[in-house]
């Protein structure tokens, strides 16, 4: 009976994740487009949470993914509070479709067609249908499981020592209540999905090993335990993910704790709006039972996103004490995170977000640049240094963000993403390279001020120009690089050539002044090294305007 058990709730748990996994692919880009349009609007939160944990039936994948793209800086810890609400209404789709499926037919009748359909796709190799194949396998095994767990714990009336602990176990009394919720945290902690304790106690419930109100105080339970999926997943992730886990259990615990103490009134709600018999009497029926069940879990989540909607900004301050920011906490990544790896698009909006503070150390170290530039007599070591640790922490981010889509690579990837992959890994190089002219042209300064060669002031006016137009290059990749404006690459080949020009010009000036005596050749190899830098820069910049308007 134990193994028929403990195998009914694996096979229930590996069908939920094949299902899990299979409508994330199916999902893909939809479901990045849909978190990543998320705002501080806590109801658009709230419906997002509940639409992705029906789609995946599973509110832990919901926030264990949460965790991912608050860590990836995608949303804030607030917004993210709106999605763990929406998650928790979302997880009852669960106990409903075995209140109105599992026991009214014999679920073997749904569970091997299901498998049968969703297994032929593979023989026919369409990257679509094999998704789609994969949520109906994963669909058939979970109510397969449901099956065995079902059957076998008829078994457990035959046992009087189980008999004797059930009949323990009540929640008549408010101490008993805690404890029954104290058992109900402690299951789910150890199964690792509430969905899952939610059907051995609907099983349990349906059977009559244990009455109504002690079922619906373990479901209580449930709702905490499956808050510690989310706060393993935070482990080793930043501040802002930890407190999005915590946040999480706050929600839950404050949930069981008013529902404890309301209990009775709540149960007698619940049991006055499911139609037909009332489910706390001594003949109802298992369907009449689960349906109750399902209906308290429902309630009780739309109850309490409710009551505490708008108060997530006090969730996220009390989520802020439990998780203090260390101090001199430092991560050479921020948007990285391998747990986005399960979904391609998530992993890829991630690498651009890393590719972004890439950009932003460029564009950061040739500002310094121009600052040693305008000042030739100053003493500015100090932000020499600075470039030089930015060109450092530029090549670091280089080999992460190389490593990290080379990684996805590996994954099951669509052809236009193995292309953006390609993309991206090409631009890294090419922002790299940026990094190295700035650093290139920090060494020509550094000569010009150590051996107090002077240029002219026209010379460096026009230094000045051209890294204008190289940093405002820099500035027009950025702001597409998410959503890339028709009209980029126009504009990039406009500048691309503008720098092209000016380089020409200035060198072609410069030849002047040599001529002239008005500049000695030390200071004028300088220049036309400088000059050379720049336009190579603007280059490289060229290069990621491609990637971006999908021509490289």
């Amino acid at each position: 009976m134990t193994i028929t058990i403990l195998g009914g709730l694996a096979l229930f748990l590996i069908g939920m994740r094949i299902m899990s996994e299979g409508l994330q692919k199916v999902a893909g880009d939809r479901m990045r487009s849909v978190l990543s349009a998320m705002t501080s609007n806590r109801f658009a939160g709230v419906g997002t949470g509940l639409v992705v944990t029906c789609a995946i039936q599973s509110s832990s994948a919901t926030t264990v993914m949460l965790v991912g793209f608050v860590h990836a800086g995608l949303i804030s810890l607030t917004q993210s509070i709106g999605v763990i609400m929406g998650a928790n209404i979302g997880t009852t789709v669960t106990g409903w479709l075995v209140a109105l499926l599992g026991f009214k037919v014999k679920i073997t009748a749904m569970a091997l067609p299901a498998i049968t359909i969703g297994f032929f796709p593979r023989l026919l190799g369409t990257r679509r249908l094999v998704d789609w194949g994969e949520v109906l396998v994963g669909f058939g095994i979970l109510f397969l499981g449901l099956d065995f767990m079902k059957d076998s714990v008829q078994q457990l009336r035959e046992s009087e020592t189980i008999l004797s602990w059930m009949a323990s176990t009540r929640a008549d009394m408010f101490v008993w209540r805690l404890a029954a919720v104290g058992v109900g945290a402690l299951v789910t902690l150890i199964v690792q999905s509430s969905s899952a304790t939610m059907v051995i106690t609907m099983t349990l419930a349906a059977q009559g090993m244990i009455d109504l109100p002690t079922a619906c105080a373990l479901v209580l339970g449930e709702n905490i335990g499956t808050t510690i999926t989310a706060n393993l997943a935070a482990i080793g992730a930043s501040t802002s993910a930890k407190r999005t886990a915590r946040a999480h259990f706050l929600f839950n615990v404050t949930g069981a704790l008013w529902a404890v103490m309301l209990f009775t009134p709540l149960l007698s709600l619940v049991d006055a709006i499911v139609p037909g018999q009332s489910a706390m009497s001594s003949v109802a029926s298992q369907a009449q039972i689960a349906a109750t069940l399902a209906a308290f879990h429902t309630i009780f989540n739309l109850f309490n996103t409710g009551l505490f909607l708008p108060f997530t900004k006090q969730l996220a301050q009390g989520a802020t004490i439990l998780v203090r920011e260390k101090e001199g906490e430092t991560t050479g990544l921020i948007f990285l995170d391998p747990k986005l790896m399960a979904s391609p698009p998530m992993a890829l909006h991630a690498a651009r977000s890393e590719l972004g503070r890439m950009l932003g150390e460029v564009e950061s170290m040739l500002g310094r640049v121009l600052m040693l530039v305008s000042s030739p007599k100053k003493k500015l070591g100090v932000v020499a240094d600075a470039i030089l640790m930015s060109e450092q922490k530029v090549d670091y981010l280089e080999k992460e963000i190389t490593e990290y889509l080379v990684s996805v690579t590996r994954l099951e990837t669509s052809l236009m993403q193995s292309q953006e992959i390609t993309g991206l890994i090409n631009s890294v190089s090419d922002i790299e390279r940026m990094g190295d002219h700035c650093e290139n042209m920090v060494k020509l300064l550094a000569r010009r001020y150590d051996k107090n060669l002077e240029l002219p002031d026209n010379a460096i006016m026009e230094l000045m120009e051209i890294g204008d137009t190289v940093t405002e290059f820099i500035a027009l990749i950025n702001e597409n690089l998410y959503e890339p404006a028709q009209d980029v690459l126009p504009r990039a080949r406009h500048l691309e050539n503008k720098i092209n020009e000016m380089r020409g010009r200035m060198r072609k000036g410069h030849m002047g002044r040599l001529q002239q005596g008005t500049c000695d050749v030390s200071s004028g190899l300088i220049f036309i090294d400088m000059l050379t830098s720049f336009e190579k820069i603007g280059d490289h910049a060229f290069n990621v305007a491609q990637m971006l308007a999908g021509e490289r």
